[in-house]
């Protein structure tokens, strides 16, 4: 149990997630143990021979992984979106590829059949993936995205069938799928199909293209797929003939967050290498953590690593509590996170030097995880096409500036579930709807009655810190504000300058502030998450992204935040906002 939620009663629903957590931790075992057949070593082996780890698939399976992507009223364990990120972070914690080829591919077609698949649909995905079986998705490719995972796929009518023609470049888990979800050109539009996949009997006989190698996440199987008028049979269809692209755009809220929450278990043991490698060093090293460059690398990885939870929580919780908001907030989070995690892994690699490179031995894990993360952000809702997201609601927002005063408790209220990580209690994940466009953006409205709350908290040395950063937060909002303002006025039919690319960086670091603001205000009595010097850190950390001559950290702020990280590594703890017993 994380030593905050040590401190507070939890009901049954996080007790649970909590004890899921503990089993799949356990079994898997320490990490850096040599002896552990789950080690590091055993990773790093499978990774270079191209393949997961048989003995973690087989505790996977032993686990029943995939009841963690089935909705509960079906027979499996999904019920909060973030509670789905916290379980895989186990997974991510060891290996991002097995992560990724166990688990989330197939989560991620299966939310398509969660969303708007038939009863039927439904029964059979779930008994597929309860079974054991893989999916894999077809998504569509929109404008924006990478010409990597391009396709183009037709399916035409032919009686009360549709004939399934054209191919799929590049395809996680596609021969092992026992179905597929595939979204095809229609003489109505662009539709969705559930069809049966390479391992599945019907799906036998599908054009397999030779495999695909990667430099990252080398263990998960990536080929492509050709389809020549293959049939698909009456009662494939997912939602109605011509919807896809609307369906495509429901889900991308109940994925785009999830999958980033994930990955933050990769990070978690990117930043628990290092800090194994500088204690090893001598107090003359300049690794050791003696040297301030050493220390300030640690402890602004550790903040990043906070920063990108706050988010991520903010971005799946949404879901079920601002669904008409989430699409946005999920494009935040998958715009943002990559760029910080992946910066934080570059600092991380100054101070192991020449180790950052090793393949094998006690830090070799590292250059896996930095050729892994990058992987976790491709896809067909990437950081292109998630940015098109954030620059629509920079022209929206001088529209919904004016509704931010009556902005709902939901994201507001004292004790909002929004900002809390232990609560429970949440509404199913909703859809939202594109009849009723969002009429408010909750986070930014809430941003300067938060800075305000700041005057009013028992925060000693840290109230300073506290209430600069989040000055800064407001000024560069209603800054953003005026430039959006700009923007929307441009004459009609003229294209959106280059200069919104950078408005939509800042619309991200903003969203980022408001969410630990909010965590921070909504925090838990007791433990960590109390303690001012972490908001402190991450809010000033934050503001001296968007002004570098705004805000001066607070030294006793960094001291406080690599004690606690130092802690957490003689502990066996994780680095968010959990403090997670790891490997036990």
């Amino acid at each position: 149990m994380g030593a905050n939620a040590a401190a507070n009663a939890v009901d049954s629903s996080e007790a649970a997630v909590q004890e899921r957590i503990a089993r799949l931790e356990h079994d898997f075992g320490d990490l850096d143990d040599p002896g552990n057949p789950l080690g590091a070593q055993q990773f790093l082996a499978a990774d270079a021979q191209q393949r997961l780890l048989p003995a973690a698939e087989r505790l996977l399976d032993a686990f029943g992984l995939n009841a963690e992507f089935v909705p509960r009223e079906l027979g499996g364990r999904l019920d909060r979106l973030d509670a789905l990120g916290r379980v895989l972070r186990a997974v991510f914690r060891r290996d991002a590829a097995l992560g990724l080829g166990y688990g989330l591919t197939s989560y991620l077609a299966a939310v398509v059949v969660w969303a708007h698949g038939t009863p039927g649909q439904q029964r059979e995905t779930a008994e597929l993936l309860l079974a054991g079986g893989r999916m894999a998705c077809v998504y569509p490719e929109p404008p924006q995205g990478n010409d990597f995972l391009r396709n183009r796929l037709t399916a035409v009518p032919d009686g009360d069938v549709h004939l399934l023609s054209g191919s799929k470049e590049a395809l996680n888990n596609a021969a092992r799928a026992g179905a597929l979800v595939v979204f095809a050109e229609t003489p109505d539009g662009l539709s969705a199909f559930l069809a049966p996949g390479p391992a599945h009997p019907d799906g036998r006989g599908l054009g397999l293209l030779p495999r695909r190698r990667t430099v990252g996440v080398r263990g998960c199987t990536i080929q492509g797929l050709v389809f020549d008028g293959h049939r698909l049979d009456a009662g494939r269809l997912i939602g109605p003939a011509g919807g896809g692209a609307r369906l495509a755009e429901h889900v991308f809220p109940l994925t785009r967050g999830v999958g980033l929450s994930m990955a933050l278990g990769c990070a978690d043991t990117a930043l628990r290498t290092t800090i194994a490698f500088a204690r090893s060093h001598r107090s003359r090293s300049p690794a050791s953590l003696h040297s301030a460059r050493t220390r300030t690398a640690l402890v602004n990885a550790f903040a990043d690593l906070l920063v990108c939870d706050c988010l991520s929580l903010v971005a799946t919780r949404a879901a079920h509590l601002l669904p008409r908001e989430s699409r946005t907030l999920g494009a935040v989070a998958k715009y943002l996170l990559p760029t910080v995690l992946n910066e934080t892994m570059d600092d991380l690699s100054i101070v192991l030097g020449a180790e950052a490179y090793a393949t094998s031995g006690s830090y070799g894990i590292f250059q896996k995880t930095a050729r892994d993360l990058p992987m976790i952000g491709l896809g067909s809702a990437g950081a292109s096409a998630s940015r098109a997201v954030i620059v629509a609601q920079l022209l929206r927002l001088p529209a919904l500036a004016s509704h931010d005063a009556g902005a709902e408790r939901g994201a507001r209220g004292e004790h909002n579930p929004l900002f809390r990580p232990f609560d429970a209690g949440l509404p199913p994940g909703r859809l939202p709807d594109d009849t009723l466009a969002a009429d408010r953006d909750s986070l930014l409205g809430s941003l300067e009655e938060s800075a305000r709350r700041l005057d009013g908290e028992a925060a000693g040395e840290f109230r300073g810190p506290l209430t600069e950063a989040g000055a800064v937060l407001v000024e560069q909002l209603r800054a953003l504000r005026e430039s959006c303002a700009d923007l929307a006025a441009r004459p009609a039919g003229r294209p959106v300058s280059p200069r919104a690319y950078a408005l939509a960086d800042r619309y991200a670091l903003l969203v980022a502030g408001a969410a630990c603001l909010g965590v921070w205000l909504h925090r838990p009595p007791g433990g960590f998450l109390a303690d001012p010097a972490w908001a402190a850190t991450v809010l000033t950390r934050i503001a001296g992204r968007l002004d570098k001559s705004a805000v001066r950290s607070h030294p006793s702020g960094a001291d406080r935040l690599l004690a606690e990280l130092l802690h957490r590594f003689d502990d066996a703890r994780s680095y968010d906002l959990y403090a997670t017993a790891i490997g036990r």
